[in-house]
Parts: C-alpha cells; structure tokens; sequence
C-alpha cells in the first residue's frame, strides 16, 4: 500500500522538470532509427515518443477539468492505465517520429507554464485505488515520468541520462509508488519504475 505524501518543493521540482525536457531537447535530435528497442517493454523510440506525447496531452487535460472545478474521478492505473496508453499510442500511428517529439515538448512547455502558476492544493484528480492528489503532488510525480523517460531514449541511444536532483524525483514520486529513500535515489527511482539500471540496447 503506497502511502501518500504532500508536495515536493515546487522550486526543485520545476527546475527538475525544465531539466528533463532539455535532456528530451538534446537526445532528438540523435535519432536515426526510430524502430530501436527502448527499455520500455515492446516500445520501439517511436512508440516511445508517442507515449510522451499522450502523457502530455492527458496532463493537460486534467489541469483542464481541475482549473474549471470538475476534477477526473476514477482515473485510470495499472492495466487500465496500459490499456489507456496502447489506445493512445493507436491513434498516433500515422504521426512521424520528429512530429510526435516536437508535438510533445510543446505541450510539456505548456504543462510547466501552467503548474508553475497553479495552486498547488488544488485537487487535480481521483486516481482508482489511489485517491485524489493535488496538482502539487501530482507535479512531484511528472518529473519522475519525464526524467525516466529520457533514461530510456539515452539507453536506447547507447547513452545514459541521470536527473541531476535525483532526490526530489524520489521524493515527488513517493506519492504513487514505494520509493526507498535509502541508498542511491536514482537507483530507487529506476527500481520504482522497474528498471534495470544496466540495460543496453
């Protein structure tokens, strides 16, 4: 049972964000094949890239119902939440790889704009088995997603990606998984997100 936690600092938090869409900005552009394997299970960079892209979106989406006071209930996890993603990801088949990414960073800009000036209290959604989080909480838990993501184009590249603030992905993500906060933090947020830290292409 994952015991929530509040708000990371929102200052780390933004910086960290801002920092995983540089890392995104930068491991692009490096794309030749978009077919290889990531380390994502059965997701190729295009695939991949899509997912970011529906991630992105999705936040959006949330902040949207959340700002006009009618917050998601139910929103998806586990299965469901990999049932979600397979759909979004079929959706985009007809999207190019350069054009998902580039779609991508845009709406993630726009998501760091905005949760920048939000209040962070706001109650941002009703995830299944988990409860409502704030978009606070919910921020601490973005940079984690952004921040693995690039790990997996890096690996997949031959290269490596490391958030240089690896405790407050940590922390911001302890409000939706078991994150041990002994030891190496980024290790932890790689086991938290099932991760084999010497995964090679």
């Amino acid at each position: 049972m994952v015991t929530l936690h509040g708000p990371p600092a929102r200052d780390r938090v933004v910086a960290s964000y801002r920092e995983a869409i540089g890392a995104f900005e930068d491991l692009h552009p490096k794309i030749v094949q978009w077919n290889l394997p990531t380390p994502c299970p059965d997701w190729t960079l295009l695939d991949l890239s899509g997912h970011l892209l529906s991630v992105a979106r999705y936040w959006l989406r949330l902040l949207d119902a959340a700002e006009a006071g009618q917050h998601f209930k139910g929103l998806p996890r586990g299965t469901d939440l990999a049932a979600m993603n397979a759909s979004d990801l079929f959706n985009l088949a007809e999207l190019s790889g350069p054009k998902r990414i580039e779609r991508f960073l845009s709406a993630a800009e726009d998501h760091l704009r905005r949760i920048e000036g939000a209040d962070w209290g706001m109650i941002l959604g009703d995830w299944s088995g988990l409860g409502l989080l704030t978009i606070g909480q919910h921020s601490g838990v973005a940079v984690g997603e952004w921040h693995v993501h690039a790990w997996d184009m890096a690996r997949s590249l031959g290269g490596d990606h490391l958030a240089s603030d690896a405790l407050i992905v940590a922390e911001g993500n302890r409000a939706i998984r078991d994150v041990s906060m002994d030891g190496d933090p980024w290790l932890a947020v790689l086991a938290a997100y099932q991760r084999d830290p010497d995964w090679a292409v």
